[in-house]
């Protein structure tokens, strides 16, 4: 971030803050409300296995154009409460110039998909995805070494190679997201199109950009970079984990069954998700939390706790980061609800996702309850956190692969 220093009555210009920020905060915002308007009133209305290339036809760019200007009208109008105003977009803009990057990314490598002859639903393997996917696999685990080494090599430039390498990770990874969606469109005549967050590969690619998000942020604005020796190797292992899933065929885009044909997975699956990834950073906070406090007892004097955050600090970061997953996975699971009543007719059916669900959301509920109205802190929350994430783990990937029902639509085929 460039910034011009003016005279002391005058703040510094940059693209990150002020004026500047806010207008293209809105303007961002509004391109977001036109493809939304665009989905409910055009003519054509939301189209499920086309609404990709709606966005990028003539109509999505009318749409989106159409939102902006409203979105710089606003941000002018409002532009007059400066602290408030700009303090909101100042928070946003960047999270919002990531995903144009994801998208621009996404459209570079469009420039690299073999051509259509080559293409072929039986045999994906020459898809671009494929690749960028392993440049994230390799960053992540590259970064998960780097933040291990920095734990004994706090003066070197490995921690910082540590973040860049994360961050490379999840640019890596969210455009190749973004690309398997434009592959899904070719594949099929179209007729397969749909969001990559449909079977276990897609999802965990997800996660690992969520969980390196979360992560990254509270690294940012705690300067907590030690905490990433414990956060990070979670993501190495999901990656071996993702590999396995590849090299057994479940990497393949394969069509929606009909009760994901819904606009309603878009929105359920990434925020289900946000809980995930928050809830491994947890972890990772209350296993640092462990460590830090037997090496306290242990040894005094070791030079690991002059790299580690406090105790106390990674008790805050352990509840920053539930504080993050638990309203979106309760959002999530709202709408899941919303989503089962409009594709089997019921609300609630004690399906074994929905109940392992449920288990999740009263496990780190009670986290909460505990540390407020109880006032616990420290080496039960620390456990409780660890124990929680691995009750998560069994939602996410051991119901999928071990137990039947109405979600059996996410078990390995």
């Amino acid at each position: 971030m460039t910034a011009v220093t003016m005279d002391a009555k005058t703040s510094s210009i940059s693209i990150f803050t002020g004026r500047i920020a806010h207008v293209r905060a809105w303007a961002y915002l509004g391109m977001i409300a036109g493809l939304a308007a665009m989905a409910m009133f055009s003519g054509d209305g939301y189209v499920e296995d086309n609404f990709v290339f709606q966005m990028f036809s003539m109509q999505g760019v009318t749409w989106m154009a159409g939102g902006a200007v409203f979105g710089v009208a606003y941000a002018f109008a409002t532009s007059a409460r400066k602290f408030r105003a700009f303090r909101f977009s100042e928070i946003l803009v960047p999270w919002l110039d990531g995903a144009v990057l994801m998208v621009a990314l996404m459209g570079l490598y469009t420039l690299f998909e073999p051509s259509e002859a080559m293409i072929s639903y039986e045999d994906q393997s020459n898809l671009f995805s494929g690749r960028i996917v392993m440049t994230m696999n390799i960053a992540f685990l590259f970064s998960a070494l780097c933040y291990i080494a920095y734990l004994f090599a706090p003066d070197s430039f490995i921690g910082k190679l540590g973040t860049i390498t994360a961050w490379t990770g999840v640019y890596a990874g969210g455009s190749a997201l973004l690309l398997r969606w434009y592959e899904s469109y070719l594949l099929m005549g179209g007729d397969i199109g749909h969001a990559p967050v449909s079977n276990l590969y897609e999802v965990f690619i997800l996660l690992f950009c969520i969980i390196s998000v979360v992560y990254l942020t509270l690294e940012s604005r705690h300067k907590a970079r030690g905490l990433g020796a414990f956060v990070m190797p979670i993501v190495a292992a999901g990656i071996f984990f993702a590999i396995w899933l590849e090299s057994i065929g479940q990497s393949d885009i394969k069509p929606l069954v009909p009760a994901l044909q819904s606009y309603w997975m878009k929105i359920h699956v990434p925020l289900n998700f946000v809980g995930y990834g928050s809830f491994a950073v947890a972890c990772g906070a209350g296993m640092a939390w462990l460590v830090r406090n037997r090496v306290e007892n242990r040894n005094p004097d070791s030079k690991l706790l002059a790299i580690l955050p406090s105790l106390k600090q990674l008790d805050q970061l352990s509840y920053k980061a539930v504080a993050i997953g638990f309203p979106a996975f309760t959002l999530a699971t709202i709408l899941g609800a919303a989503w089962a009543a409009e594709a089997w007719g019921g609300y609630w059916s004690w399906d074994p996702k929905e109940t392992w669900a449920l288990i999740v959301w009263l496990v780190y509920g009670a986290y909460l309850h505990a540390r407020f109205s109880h006032g616990l802190q420290g080496k039960t929350l620390a456990w409780w956190c660890v124990i929680g994430f691995v009750v998560t783990i069994f939602c996410f990937v051991g119901v999928n692969m071990y137990l039947s029902g109405l979600h059996s639509y996410g078990q390995l085929t």
